[in-house]
């Protein structure tokens, strides 16, 4: 069975039967259904609502609730700032992750053994080539080299953060990745991400800028503020794509 997280933009992926599991970490809602033949668990991460903040979320009940039912794999989804490299509208899949801000783990008690799971991998080496296969397929460009570094939200980043991550070699910035990912990889379940680059993080379109005439452009977007609706207008562009190339994983992982 494969395992989809998403956030804003995927609740439309199929129709699927909703199942409350019960973990130790309280219940999770999952809803099971098929796409492309294969057998899915969704986990809507915000809700079907989108009520769940990111720091409101229960990383653990609901990555521990796919392994309870069986997900042999999970592509989870992430919108995603831009500190670099990358440009609004494109699809990038993570290589990496910084979670220095997002502790987060199975293992509260070393009472049956000390627990350091090594993240030289964080992602699987064959679901990401699977996903740059399904994007082909569809004929969808994929970019490589996401590093994707998280912060507690719910509020954007400021302009000294976004430059820190990006010494520490970020190239993109999320409120949930490292959460998950940490969590996913120490119940060694294999995991892609998908990340969908939405806006420029704060800060980056004014660095960016060249020094010439750069003071009246430096004044638009300073009064520009961040606003949630980038993100979720980016990914309503971007959800007929982000649902082909899954519904083109699924197949593939038959």
């Amino acid at each position: 069975m494969l395992g989809i997280i998403g956030g804003s933009g995927v609740y439309s992926i199929g129709k699927f039967m909703e199942e409350e599991v019960n973990t130790p970490y309280g219940f999770a809602r999952v809803f099971v259904g098929k796409i492309s033949g294969q057998e899915c668990a969704f986990i809507p991460r915000h809700g079907t609502d989108h009520a769940h903040p990111p720091h409101k979320i229960n990383y653990r009940a609901n990555v521990w609730a796919l392994d309870q039912i069986g997900v042999e794999g999970v592509l989870a989804t992430y919108a995603v700032g831009i500190i670099h490299t990358y440009e609004p509208g494109d699809l990038v899949a993570a290589e990496d992750f910084m979670g220095f801000n997002a502790p987060i783990t199975f293992y509260d008690s070393f009472k049956e053994g000390e627990k350091h799971i090594d993240f030289s991998e964080p992602y699987s080496k064959g679901m990401e080539a699977r996903l740059f296969t399904a994007a082909k397929n569809v004929g969808i460009g994929l970019k490589n080299g996401g590093v994707v570094a998280t912060t507690h939200g719910p509020r954007f980043e400021t302009r000294a953060e976004i430059r820190a991550l990006d010494k520490m070699g970020a190239n993109l910035v999320s409120m949930t990745n490292a959460y998950e990912a940490a969590l996913i990889h120490e119940l060694e379940i294999p995991c892609a991400g998908l990340c969908i680059a939405t806006n420029y993080a704060c800060g980056v379109l004014e660095a960016a800028l060249p020094k010439a005439g750069r003071r009246n452009a430096d004044d638009r977007m300073k009064k520009k503020a961040l606003s949630h609706n980038e993100v979720i207008t980016m990914m309503g562009k971007k959800e007929k794509e982000i649902n082909g190339i899954i519904r083109e994983f699924a197949r593939l992982s038959l």
